[in-house]
């Protein structure tokens, strides 16, 4: 209830006072446009990371991909018997 009297209490001044009307409202118009500007920066950030890391998840996978070829095991491949020749 207070609050609403106090708020009130402005209206009244402002009808009274054009000039602090005009200015209140370019000042709230103002507020308005730099608070929408930040969020859409916010947003393009946003967006922006979100690619950023899809295509780090991307690179890691390729990174972490299995090799193609099998590994060679040079241990094993001196312990092997070599296969017999039927010349």
């Amino acid at each position: 209830m207070e609050a609403d009297q106090d708020l009130q209490a402005l209206f009244n001044f402002l009808r009274r006072e054009p000039v602090m009307f005009l200015r209140l409202q370019r000042f709230v118009l103002r507020t308005i446009q730099f608070e929408r500007s930040l969020m859409t920066l916010l947003e393009d950030t946003d967006r922006r990371m979100d690619e950023i890391e899809g295509r780090n998840a991307q690179e890691e996978m390729e990174e972490d991909a299995v090799p193609q070829e099998p590994e060679f095991d040079e241990a094993e491949a001196e312990s092997a018997p070599l296969p017999e020749n039927d010349d």
